[in-house]
């Protein structure tokens, strides 16, 4: 991989104004340009690919408005919930095989779907997917097709569900095995393959079978003239939509070799309108050391070659666990998953009774690997959700701290006041946290996965404030939209979805919503000069411009807004971006406020 032509990029100054300046209309507000610290933008718009015949590859199952569309009636593209299994299995049924030959479904989510006229939802139902009362994941897709081979993602980006020809596709082997050409499970390899022969695909294999897929569709589109039409296509749209956001800084958080070469090839034929922050995910297991090395100073040389142009590699990303939705999430006593499903009470695929979650490497293996990333100069943003696997991360991170390095972890669901206490001391770890999925899950969670007593503080981000701990915010997309006013909102008021299709939120659960509000200006600074800190970009260093925040020298990058975010009378939901300016050049432009907003609700 070649890098992008070394640049030099317009940086804010105090001169005099330039021929053609923005004229702000009165009430508008000027902000640094946002930051995005942790989504998956390559996955952000995935249905919206067609193939060679104009029909999509992938069928929208989400009950989430992830990528930002009007509410349906609109046309042409709106958004209409899921909101019962029924809905999502005749979709499936009726759907035309792709281009590829597939019967794919993007972001089914089980923990919010409805059953019995809506009294009741989530893994009460007895019909879905991840609920293998009766049947297993295998045989639920098989009967509803049979024909061609079938895939779902799940919301969480944890799990994807297959039926039978969908698994012989994949070609997927248990680990050791001598077959040529095969995905063996990485880690938990005796679970994930027995689950695997289930029908889920758990963490790595669930992300192998993704990737594949995306392999596949770039394939049937491919030309002579476009080798990556489909991740050309992808990376422009996401990317673009993500300016019209106010974002100037866009993260892809699980990015390999390929993906980051892919990224370069897009933004060489065409500039594109954000700066990208790239996590190298090293699909490996760590026992193997010298091979697990080798990988890191591949990451390190990406980093190099990546030096001048408008993308960097912001560090390793490690999985210490999965996700809490889907029941990956890696804990201990005294928080338990509440086990309301029964494949979870299966000790020939979990041995560990009650079930306690999956963890994707201990605190040895995350020690380990973060030793040799510091070792390269790299930092490290490690995935955690479980409480184990918080403690597992803080231990890591705490005990392999390295001078100029801030490691970073992100989602960090569940944590003790001490242990955000234990950070901030340490000085040099900062955080982020999910907060759209407090929104969106935490009825959910506090009422059937992990219960009250473990979600009263979930996303501890006024412990976070109070301790003086650096903290971002962010979305995971494609797990939630990515609005970052819309995150803002929800971090200072700690509301709490009320889908139509669902029961009322418990009193018990509803007397602990409020914890943890912080104040409109704290989460603004976590998408601009703490997110910007998380980065290591909040100082001029040799070769590097700072960003996050509206001072001379740093990097062009501005948002301006119809209305003052931190005015206190301002409704956020009615906030437009006029212009966003990455680089010293508008790259979106809305100045008359045209533009509808999507509050994604």
């Amino acid at each position: 991989m070649s890098p992008s032509p070394t640049a030099s990029f317009p940086s804010l100054g105090s001169g005099t104004p330039p021929a053609g300046a923005i004229q702000l209309p009165a009430g508008a507000a000027v902000y640094p340009g946002f930051i995005d610290s942790h989504s998956h933008a390559v996955s952000f718009l995935v249905p919206t690919i067609n193939g060679p015949d104009g029909s999509p590859f992938w069928l929208n199952l989400a009950n989430v408005n992830v990528m930002l569309q009007p509410n349906c009636p609109a046309q042409p593209s709106c958004f209409a919930p899921m909101t019962t299994q029924d809905q999502v299995i005749n979709a499936l049924k009726s759907a035309k095989p792709n281009a590829i030959g597939w019967v794919l479904g993007w972001n089914y989510e089980p923990s919010r779907l409805s059953c019995n006229g809506n009294k009741s939802y989530g893994f009460l139902c007895p019909d879905n997917f991840e609920n293998a009362n009766q049947q297993t994941a295998l045989q639920q897709m098989d009967a509803i097709r049979s024909d061609v081979p079938m895939m779902v993602t799940s919301e969480s980006g944890h799990i994807v569900y297959v039926n039978t020809k969908g698994l012989a596709a994949l070609n997927l082997c248990p680990s050791g095995s001598a077959t040529a050409k095969c995905q063996a499970p990485i880690v938990n390899p005796s679970a994930e393959w027995k689950l695997a022969q289930n029908g889920q695909l758990d963490e790595d294999l669930a992300m192998s079978a993704a990737s594949y897929i995306l392999g596949q569709m770039n394939e049937v589109m491919k030309t002579q003239d476009d080798p990556l039409p489909v991740f050309r296509q992808l990376i422009t749209s996401s990317t673009r939509k993500y300016s019209q956001l106010g974002f100037t800084t866009v993260q892809e958080g699980a990015a390999n070799p390929a993906l980051i070469a892919a990224y370069v090839a897009v933004a060489r034929a065409a500039p594109l309108p954000v700066r990208m922050a790239l996590l190298d995910y090293i699909e490996l297991s760590p026992s193997d050391a010298a091979t697990y090395q080798k990988r890191i100073a591949v990451a390190a040389a990406l980093r190099d070659s990546l030096a001048g142009s408008d993308m960097f590699l912001a560090g390793i990303k490690l999985f210490a666990d999965g996700s809490n939705q889907s029941y990956t999430g890696d804990m201990s006593s005294p928080v338990q998953y509440s086990n309301l499903n029964k494949p979870f009470t299966d000790s020939t695929i979990f041995p560990q009774q009650p079930y306690d979650g999956l963890p994707d490497l201990d605190a040895n293996a995350l020690g380990q690997v973060v030793q040799w990333a510091h070792a390269k100069q790299l930092p490290v943003f490690i995935h955690t959700n479980g409480n184990q696997a918080q403690a597992n991360t803080i231990a890591a991170l705490t005990g392999n701290p390295a001078a100029g390095i801030r490691d970073v972890i992100v989602h960090f669901t569940m944590p003790t006041q001490a242990q955000i206490q234990s950070l901030a001391k340490a000085g040099n770890i900062g955080v982020t946290f999910l907060m759209n999925d407090f929104y969106y899950y935490y009825q959910p969670l506090c009422e059937q996965v992990l219960e009250v007593s473990s979600t009263a503080n979930m996303y501890p981000a006024a412990w976070a404030a109070s301790a003086g701990l650096r903290l971002g915010l962010h979305s995971d997309t494609s797990v939630t939209p990515p609005s970052p006013l819309f995150s803002a909102w929800v971090a200072s008021t700690r509301s709490v979805q009320a889908p139509a299709w669902m029961p009322a939120l418990s009193p018990q659960c509803q007397a602990n919503r409020t914890n943890q509000t912080i104040s409109r200006l704290q989460a603004i600074k976590a998408y601009t000069s703490d997110a910007a800190w998380l980065y290591n970009r909040d100082a001029a260093r040799t070769g590097i411009t700072p960003i996050g925040s509206l001072q001379n020298q740093y990097a062009g990058d501005l948002v301006v807004f119809s209305a003052d975010p931190l005015n206190p009378a301002t409704d956020l939901s009615t906030v437009k971006v006029l212009y966003t300016v990455h680089n010293g050049k508008i790259v979106y432009s809305d100045p008359t406020g045209s533009n509808p907003v999507v509050w994604p609700n």
